[in-house]
């Protein structure tokens, strides 16, 4: 049996909080890095751009007006992703176009990322060469809209020479842009964060930078300068559930308190502040090689398979309180694991 699906209905119900507006710009730099992983050997061969594009209207300056500090900057009105990934080859594109797609199932994904695009933006523009059949280089452009859905797509053969795909999010909706980051260096940071993980890991991350006008940042120099020491993994068993805790030491001047990550599908989906709840760490740590900042990136199978399909939660009860509390893994059950295992493996 076949069901008819309606975008703009879908798209009203995909819930997306005004101060997440830069979630579907780190959802779209996630699908970059999968695509990289699955067209290369080694994931750190991949690169991926990100284009901050702010409006060409300069701010207002009220002649002797005597402002101080510094200049206003120009609103961000979209986002640039670049990446010389696998592109939109038939198989994608039929996942894109499928709503709740299972094609990257395994890799946690709920095939709803790219309605959170829409939420915050009016449009995506993608321009991709792929490598189609016979090994030829095809070139697919279209464009996404909560009106008209996918719309214009057209494959053609390609003019260049190597693979490169361009997810254009344009449009950034107002209620959304006036709650998100302004500057390119704080989105910088809010990317790594977002996509630690994959820097910690053992298969490393791909080289990327944010571009902001004049201004380029690699997303290796961040992470190089928040690391205190080596990240540090464990393997917990919560409840018969295997987690993977990887234990983080960050300078001490990176502006956070102690934390854990939940994580899923490769994200973050949400960040707990651990001050005071575990003995002794009330902030800044010393070692041998100084202070630093305690964190945790945590992630499991049983959390890629209850994240909620918005991936700003988890659809786990908080305390197991019926006749199933001993088999049932609560997010209370977790959470004093999680806190038990940070005291003796990164303190």
């Amino acid at each position: 049996m076949s069901m008819n699906t309606f975008l703009a209905g879908r798209l009203r119900n995909t819930p997306l909080p005004r101060t997440h507006g830069l979630m579907p710009l780190f959802e779209a730099v996630v699908n970059s890095i999968q695509a990289i992983a699955s067209a290369m050997p080694s994931v750190e061969d991949g690169e991926i751009i990100v284009e901050i594009e702010r409006s060409t209207q300069q701010a207002l300056q009220l002649a002797g007006a005597g402002r101080r500090g510094a200049p206003p900057q120009e609103a961000i009105i979209g986002f640039r992703v670049r990446d010389n990934g696998c592109g939109f080859d038939n198989l994608n594109l039929q996942s894109f176009e499928t709503l709740d797609s299972n094609f990257k199932v395994l890799d946690g994904c709920r095939g709803v990322g790219r309605l959170l695009w829409l939420k915050a933006f009016d449009s995506v523009e993608i321009d991709s060469n792929f490598i189609g059949p016979d090994n030829i280089l095809l070139n697919r452009r279209f464009t996404f809209s909560a009106s008209k859905g996918v719309d214009g797509l057209t494959v053609t053969q390609s003019s260049a020479t190597t693979r490169l795909t361009e997810v254009h999010l344009s449009g950034f909706k107002k209620e959304y842009r006036e709650r998100a980051p302004k500057a390119g260096r704080t989105i910088a940071n809010a990317l790594l964060e977002h996509c630690l993980w994959y820097f910690v890991r053992d298969g490393g991350a791909p080289n990327i930078k944010v571009v902001d006008q004049d201004e380029a940042i690699l997303l290796n120099d961040v992470y190089d300068e928040c690391m205190h020491s080596s990240a540090q993994r464990q393997s917990l068993n919560i409840k018969g559930q295997p987690f993977e805790l990887t234990h983080l030491k960050l300078k001490a001047s990176t502006p956070k308190e102690p934390f854990v990550a939940w994580c899923a599908a490769g994200r973050v989906v949400k960040e707990e502040g651990i001050t005071g709840k575990v003995a002794g760490l009330h902030g800044r740590i010393v070692d041998d090689d100084g202070h630093f900042l305690y964190g945790c990136y945590m992630t499991s199978p049983f959390l890629d398979q209850h994240v909620r399909p918005e991936r700003i939660g988890f659809d786990i009860e908080e305390i197991s309180d019926d006749l199933f509390t001993a088999t049932d893994l609560s997010l209370s059950d977790i959470r004093t694991a999680v806190l038990e295992s940070s005291i003796d493996p990164a303190l």
